[in-house]
């Protein structure tokens, strides 16, 4: 028997490597599907991170563009002010709808004009539906009326009803007008009527034959509605005061709201009360016409310039509202960074819970017109808590605001009668104290109503 011929050592050592060349060549395959395998997952990673922060995005704009919560916020500011601008107009509209029967039974009764609907029309056109009825503005959009009754009762009886007839109307009125007046409202109720009657010429009816009684009952109605204005003006304090005191009310529910935010570190409510000075800036501006119109007013009837006092000091008001409301908005923009920084402020929310009350304070003093003793003593002390050292505040980014609470101080003081460089006298700085609360100063003068004596037990 024959044995099989063990290897040589030359081949054993040259299998023995090759062995250990495919060993060393799968683990550096191994490796670098590992180091691929890691790099697809990071690769994925990053991918989903960055999906997902899109999809955030999205989704933040898509809130923001469907905003539910600060619509709401609107729609409730808004149905506020629907509800008192019907309660504001409720006597105006019964008071024109008086007249409008008054100037229908002096030209059908009186008269015997068989559809004398030109009287009441007028007369409602004339007065409107506000308290703040000018004469002059009432004179000017009756004499429109009734030129404008005359061109078209002149068009029909020369040139007939038609289209071109009608056409024609609007011009002629309207050019007219703009050579007898300057009055905007004057032009516009020329043409109108004139287009109105041209039209109603088209219309077999017992009106079209009617004649030139339209051009008398447009002079009823708007005699009527001077009348009632020169007899019954109204109180032209009430309605810009109301004004004035809902925006104050409105005013102190965004600090509310801010507040509330600042405290729980809540960006909802913080976005809420953001909504809320976006409506204020409509109140703003009615507050504004109500109390041109009635600024309008007083220098046309002597017995009511004994108002102007009380008038000045409500467009004060005004002014220095409008002033809080946008030191707030400069309070909102700095509290959001801040909140998103720093977390909740206790402090500050509770120097916002202080505006709050001061400012309800000061609505109540102007919706009734008393003097605004609680409304200051609160705005002097939320002055006093306003001293970086009261408040126990060190950090930078909350001093900012505390330095805008300050201005917001000031604010408030002057609201309650105080010029400003008095109100500076309860705010401790660095300046330290200017003169006292009875001092005479210049630049933003104080209140001619509520002066100092009234402030006296």
């Amino acid at each position: 028997m024959t044995t099989p011929e063990s290897p040589e050592p030359d081949e054993q050592d040259a299998a023995a490597a090759d062995d250990d060349d495919s060993r060393h060549r799968i683990s550096e395959l191994a490796a670098n599907v590992t180091h691929i395998a890691g790099n697809v997952t990071h690769l994925a990673a990053e991918n989903v991170s960055h999906l997902a922060e899109n999809v955030s995005h999205i989704a933040e704009d898509a809130w923001n563009l469907l905003d539910f919560r600060r619509r709401l916020v609107l729609a409730g500011l808004w149905l506020r002010q629907g509800v008192r601008r019907m309660r504001g107009s409720l006597v105006p509209i019964l008071t024109a709808g008086i007249a409008a029967w008054i100037a229908y039974a002096i030209a059908h009764q009186l008269l015997g004009h068989p559809t004398p609907f030109f009287a009441p029309i007028a007369s409602w056109i004339c007065l409107g539906f506000t308290y703040n009825r000018v004469p002059r503005k009432v004179l000017e959009i009756g004499a429109g009326v009734a030129l404008g009754v005359a061109i078209g009762e002149l068009i029909l009886a020369t040139l007939g009803a038609g289209g071109w007839q009608l056409a024609l109307g609007l011009p002629v009125a309207a050019l007219i007008a703009r050579v007898l007046d300057r009055g905007d409202l004057f032009t516009i109720q020329a043409g109108v009527n004139a287009m109105v009657v041209v039209g109603m010429g088209t219309i077999v009816s017992p009106v079209t034959g009617a004649g030139p009684s339209r051009f008398i009952d447009a002079l009823i109605g708007s005699g009527v509605a001077l009348l009632i204005t020169v007899l019954f003006p109204g109180d032209i304090v009430y309605r810009p005061r109301r004004y004035v005191a809902n925006l104050l009310a409105e005013l102190a529910n965004a600090y509310t709201m801010l507040a509330e935010g600042l405290r729980d570190g809540n960006r909802e409510r913080i976005r809420d009360a953001h909504a809320q000075l976006r409506g204020i800036e409509g109140i703003v501006d009615d507050t504004r016409t109500v109390w041109e119109s009635s600024a309008d007013i007083i220098p046309l009837s002597p017995t009511l310039r004994r108002h102007l006092p009380e008038v000045e000091e409500l467009g004060r008001q005004l002014e220095l509202s409008t002033r809080a409301a946008h030191t707030t908005e400069m309070l909102l923009r700095q509290s959001r960074g801040v909140v998103d920084e720093r977390g909740p402020l206790p402090i500050i929310a509770g120097l916002m819970d202080d505006t709050a009350a001061a400012l309800h304070a000061l609505s109540g003093a102007v919706r009734h017109w008393n003097t605004p003793k609680r409304a200051r003593q609160l705005a002097i002390e939320l002055a006093a808590k306003c001293e970086p050292g009261a408040a126990n505040i060190t950090d930078w980014r909350r001093n900012v605001l505390l330095s805008v609470m300050r201005s917001v101080a000031i604010d408030l003081l002057q609201l309650t009668g105080l010029s400003r460089a008095q109100a500076r006298v309860y705010l401790p700085d660095a300046d330290g104290d200017i003169g006292g609360p009875e001092a005479v100063v210049t630049g933003d003068e104080g209140s001619a109503v509520w002066v100092a004596s009234k402030f006296k037990d």
